[in-house]
Order: C-alpha cells, then structure tokens, then sequence
C-alpha cells in the first residue's frame, strides 16, 4: 500500500511541477502583453472562482473521495454517486451562470468598477462552470486510483490552455479577455477528454436520496475550507477592493515567485500524509515524522535564504520594471506558503477525526485574517496583507500543533524548531531593509 501510494504522490509531483511550471514560464509574456491593471483583474477573478469553488458546490467533491472507494464492489452505487455528484455541480453553476448573466453589468461595476467589463463576467462565469466540471470529473479519476490518467490530463490541460490563451494573447491581442477566453476553451477540451475517462460512471442520472447522503457529509466541511480560503486567498480580494488591481497585480507575480519553494518542496509533501495514515500505528512513527519536519525546516529556511536574496532581481526578470515593487513581498509570501504546510507533521486532529475542532480552528483564523487585512491593508498597503497571511497562517499552524500533540505526539526538537523560526524572523526584517 505504501509504495502504490508513494507512486502516485510522485506522479501528482511531476504533474503539480509541470502544470505549475508552465504557468510561471508563461507568467513574463503575459505580464509584458497585458497592462498591469489586466493582470491585476485576472488574479482577482481567479481567486474569485477559488472562493465559489467552495461554497457553490457544498464541496459535494469530498463525498465523492469518501463513498465512490467504499462502494468499488457496487457499480450501480458508484454511478448513482459520480453522476449525482456531477449534476448537482452542474446545476449549481448553471444557476451562478445565469445570475451572472442577468446581472452582469451591476455585478461588473460591483467587482470590477466598470460596467464596460460585463462581458467578462458572462465570459469568467462559463470558465467557472467549466473548472467545475473538470475538477468533478478529475476527483472521480483520483478517487477511483487512476493517477495516470490525471496525472496525462493535468499536463494536456496546462498545454491546451497555455497555446490558447498566447494564441489569444499574443496574435489576436485581446488581454485579459484572451486569458480568460484561453482558460475556458483550453478546459473544455480537457473536460471532454476526462469525460472518456469515467463515463463508465457519469449517466444522466440523478438520485435525491443519494444527494442528500453525500451533502450530509460534505456540508459540514464547507466552514473548515471557507476558514482556509479565507486565511489564505482573502488578501487578494481584499487588496483589490481597498487599493485596486495595480496594486493587486504586483502582490500577485509576487506570490507567483513565492510559490517556487511549493514547486520544490511538492513531492515532500505528497509523499507524507499517506505515509503518516499509513504507519501512524507503529511506535516508531512519531520520531520519523519528527525527523522529518526537522528536514523540512531546514530545507524551508534555506529556501527562504536564496529565494528571499533573489526576490528583486526575480521579480525584475521574470515580470519587468513596472512590476519590481513586488519583491519586497516575496519574503514574507515564502513563509507564508511554507508554514501553511506544517500542520501536515502534526496529524493527532486528523488521526482523532476532530473535525470539528479543525473547522473550528480554520474558521477562527480565516475570520481574524480578514479583520487582520482589513486593518493593516490601508496602514501598509500589499506589505500588509502579506504579514496580516502569514501572521494568519503561523497562528493556525500553532493552534493545530498544540491541539494534535495532546492527541499524537511528534517528538520534535523544540531548541531546533525555535532557532529556525528565531533566524526565518529576522531573515525578515533584514531583507525589508533592503
């Protein structure tokens, strides 16, 4: 079991290092071809589309991780589940989709300041409903074991939607319209390739009583995951609204150069839950895992080290001079980002099945980042709402420690642990002085 699992977290890996990758290769031509202010309105509605991404669909994805592995010796069970779950999606979307359209010009001027971009809203509504769909269709696939199969999809649709949108982009010079127009079409093709992949699954069926089984479990997780896209995307939606999407724009390539370590430190990650659930029995586990968390401390600080040196002259080639006031973001976006996977070493709330407790956890700090950033935004701008995360992200990570240690206790070194996070802090505060 370990090693099947081990295998398909490398598979993600690469998946993860290549979708990723592309993006960010792509990330100087689209800031060099669109204006700052596009570029801006562009991250603004993707983490537009991570927020609904939650909340639209009552994370009705989750049943289906949960129930379709239970029933693999239950077809008509399995399909009732794929196809209910998918249908629900689609309606739920249909109705955003709808709502959008209607009310597309007041929406426009509500998000965007500018009743001119309506046709974006009616546009970013079909990309969404899109995603949906592709994002139910790849779930079934990983909740079926097929890591192959996603692992080609994912690198087909990071091809597809990076040709489109250049070929939008840059030929046909349509901005973020082109972006936006690149994504949809780029996912559709990869929606309906992924469909050939489960339709043994998907029929038009749909049956009540199973859907009111799977939203009885995956409804109650909607808070948790709110609390942690509140915690760890609400800055950008904030930054928008209270300073615009200039500024916006220039904490997004900022985030883009922090997620570097996250490209570097993937497979560390993939491989360590399913290892953890797999031998959290065994005595010797927990000094495994401490060993382990040593290592990623060590690697965390030094990637913190180089990329944090490197910020200004990253941010400079990679997105040009407009976008250079940026780099003094990027320090604290690495911690934030590198932090946000610690809980991960401490799983005793996970082992316990304290979800509740974990909501609750998630919630409290999702909520205290949104007063955070609405506070320290119009004191220090985007500088703000990078520490206002990673205070937000630290705080959540102590609170989930401190809890899963009373339940599973990971012998970690507390003299190493502190010294790291004592040299990260004034890591900081040197390279704000730069």
């Amino acid at each position: 079991m370990i090693k099947a699992f081990l295998k398909d977290s490398l598979l993600y890996t690469f998946a993860n290092l290549f979708t990723r990758g592309i993006g960010f290769i792509l990330l100087p031509i689209y800031t060099r071809l669109i204006t700052k202010y596009e570029y801006g309105l562009f991250d603004y509605l993707t983490t537009l589309g991570l927020l609904l991404g939650v909340v639209v669909t009552l994370e009705v994805t989750q049943a289906i991780y949960r129930y379709m592995p239970e029933y693999k010796d239950n077809e008509p069970k399995q399909v009732s589940i794929a196809s209910t779950g998918l249908w629900f999606s689609v309606i739920m979307y249909v109705i955003l989709g709808i709502v959008s359209f209607v009310f597309s010009e007041s929406l426009a001027d509500l998000l965007l300041d500018d009743v001119k971009h309506s046709s974006l809203i009616k546009i970013t509504s079909i990309l969404f409903f899109t995603n949906a769909v592709l994002y139910n269709l790849t779930s079934l696939m990983r909740a079926s074991l097929l890591s192959k199969q996603v692992v080609l999809l994912s690198a087909l649709n990071a091809i597809f939607v990076a040709t489109f949108s250049l070929l939008f982009v840059v030929y046909f010079k349509l901005g973020i319209t082109g972006l936006v127009l690149g994504q949809l079409i780029g996912c559709s093709v990869t929606s309906v390739l992924s469909y050939t992949v489960v339709k043994q699954w998907v029929k038009f069926t749909f049956c009540f009583i199973t859907l009111k089984e799977m939203l009885t479990f995956s409804a109650p997780l909607i808070f948790s995951s709110v609390g942690v896209v509140l915690t760890m995307f609400v800055d950008r939606v904030m930054l928008k609204s209270i300073l615009g999407a200039e500024q916006l724009a220039s904490y997004a390539v900022a985030i883009k150069i922090a997620s570097i370590v996250t490209l570097l430190m993937v497979g560390f990650q993939s491989a360590l839950t399913p290892l953890i659930y797999a031998n959290y029995k065994k005595s010797e586990t927990p000094k495994k895992i401490a060993k382990l968390f040593h290592m990623y401390l060590i690697a965390a600080f030094i990637s913190l080290l180089i990329l944090g040196s490197l910020s200004t002259w990253l941010v400079t080639i990679v997105a040009g001079e407009q976008y250079a006031e940026g780099a003094i973001y990027v320090p604290p976006l690495i911690c934030s980002a590198l932090v946000s996977s610690m809980y991960l070493f401490f799983p005793g709330l996970s082992i316990a099945k304290k979800t509740s407790l974990i909501a609750g956890v998630n919630i409290f700090v999702g909520i205290l980042n949104v007063g955070l950033n609405y506070v320290f935004i119009p004191l220090y701008g985007a500088l703000g709402a990078a520490f206002s995360t990673l205070f937000s992200v630290l705080l959540s990570f102590i609170l989930n420690a401190l809890f899963a240690q009373k339940l599973y206790k990971v012998p970690v070194n507390k003299v190493l642990t502190f010294l790291i996070f004592l040299m990260a802090g004034i890591m900081l505060r040197l390279f704000s002085l730069m």
